[in-house]
Order: C-alpha cells, then sequence, then structure tokens
C-alpha cells in the first residue's frame, strides 16, 4: 500500500474508534493538510467549503485577538476544518478552529484531539 493511500484510510480507521485513547501520534496521524493532498484534492475541499480563509479569520481573531501566524485548512480525523494559529498578546500560541461550511468557531474541547 502507498504512503499516499494509507493517509487516506488513515483518518476513516481513526474516527472508527480502533484507537480507544486518543494518543498524540493518532491525533497527528488524524489529519491531513492541504499541503500533503494532490491538486485535484484541493479542489475537491474548496468546493466542499461555503466560507472564504479571510472570514475564517476574522471569525478566528473576534473571539481570539492577536498576530494570525498560519491559517490552512485541513481534514481533521475526515471533517474539514480551517486551522487559524493565533499568538496572543501574552504570548501564547492559541489554535482556533472554524467550520468550513457554517462558518462558525468549533471550540478545540470538541475536537478531541
Amino acid at each position: 500500500m502507498t504512503f499516499r493511500l494509507l493517509q487516506r484510510f488513515i483518518p476513516f480507521v481513526l474516527v472508527g474508534g480502533l484507537f480507544s485513547s486518543p494518543s498524540a501520534l493518532a491525533a497527528e496521524l488524524a489529519t491531513t493538510e492541504i499541503e500533503e493532498v494532490s491538486d485535484a484534492e484541493k479542489v475537491k475541499w474548496a468546493h466542499a467549503t461555503k466560507v472564504s480563509v479571510v472570514d475564517a479569520i476574522k471569525t478566528a481573531t473576534a473571539h481570539q485577538p492577536g498576530q494570525v501566524i498560519e491559517a490552512a485548512l485541513h481534514a481533521i480525523r475526515g471533517r474539514l476544518l480551517f486551522e487559524i494559529e493565533v499568538v496572543t498578546k501574552d504570548d501564547r500560541v492559541v489554535e482556533l478552529f472554524v467550520d468550513p461550511q457554517t462558518g462558525k468557531l468549533i471550540q478545540q474541547g470538541e475536537l478531541k484531539r
């Protein structure tokens, strides 16, 4: 099985509950970053979003003001989400997740990463 094919199966296996206690390794394997997929897959992801990355950043920074250092679309456990990283005034790096369908903020705790 090729590495790319394996990457596509891992999120579905993890969602199915193969790992009973989430670990950092399991969570990392369950995330596919947009840089890791083909152009054809990027087009599919783009068509699956209703919210722009600019609007996702506005939503995230309204909740957590600060300097945005990264914003990208990821598939996390088989679900597309914008991940926005913000450096706060007190020098913390905060990850916020925005649903690309609704534009609503998804709290970190809801991801069970």
